[in-house]
C-alpha cells in the first residue's frame, strides 16, 4: 500500500487542481484497501478526510428520507461540502451506503454528473467500489489525464 500513495498522490494531485473540472475517484472491490490509501492520501496532503456513512450528519441524517434523497441532493450537498472545507481537496468516502439504495441508472447519472461539478472551489475525489474501471471511464468527462485510481490497476498491466 505505502508504494500506491506517491503514484496516486500525483494522479489526484493533478486532477484536482485542473481549470474546469476536479472531481476524481478512488475506486476498487471491496476490502482493497480504498479507506486505508484514502486515509493515508488525507494526512500525507493535508487534505480534507469525510467518512459519509460515519462521520455524524451526513448518511445518518438520511434516515427518514433515503427514498426521496437523489442524485441532484447529493450533488448539492456535494458542492456546500466543498464551498466549506478550507483545505485543497476534499475526499469523500463510504458514499456506497448511499449508492446500494439507489439503481444503476441513478449511480450512473450521479458519476456523469459529480464528474462534470465545475467552479468548485476545491478538488473533490469520491470512493467506490460500485465502479469499474471501464463503466466510470465512459461517464468522466474526456480529457487526456486520467480521473480514477483504480487498486486493482496496478495488476492490470
Amino acid at each position: 500500500m505505502n508504494n500506491l500513495l506517491p503514484q496516486a498522490a500525483a494522479l489526484f494531485q493533478t486532477w484536482c487542481n485542473q481549470p474546469r473540472y476536479r472531481t476524481a475517484w478512488l475506486i476498487g472491490g471491496p476490502l482493497a484497501g480504498k479507506t486505508t490509501l484514502a486515509k493515508r492520501l488525507c494526512a500525507h496532503a493535508t487534505w480534507r478526510y469525510l467518512n459519509y456513512t460515519l462521520d455524524a450528519d451526513y448518511f445518518a441524517q438520511l434516515h427518514d428520507r433515503i427514498e426521496t434523497y437523489q442524485v441532484a441532493d447529493l450533488l448539492n450537498d456535494l458542492r456546500g461540502w466543498c464551498r466549506a472545507t478550507t483545505q485543497p481537496v476534499l475526499l469523500v468516502d463510504e458514499l456506497d451506503a448511499l449508492f446500494a439504495c439507489w439503481s444503476d441508472g441513478q449511480r450512473r447519472l450521479f458519476a456523469h454528473q459529480a464528474s462534470r461539478l465545475s467552479d468548485l472551489p476545491c478538488g473533490l475525489i469520491l470512493v467506490s467500489n460500485f465502479f469499474e474501471p471501464v463503466q466510470l471511464a465512459s461517464l468522466l468527462p474526456q480529457s487526456d489525464q486520467l480521473a480514477y485510481f483504480h487498486l486493482g490497476m496496478r495488476d492490470e498491466g
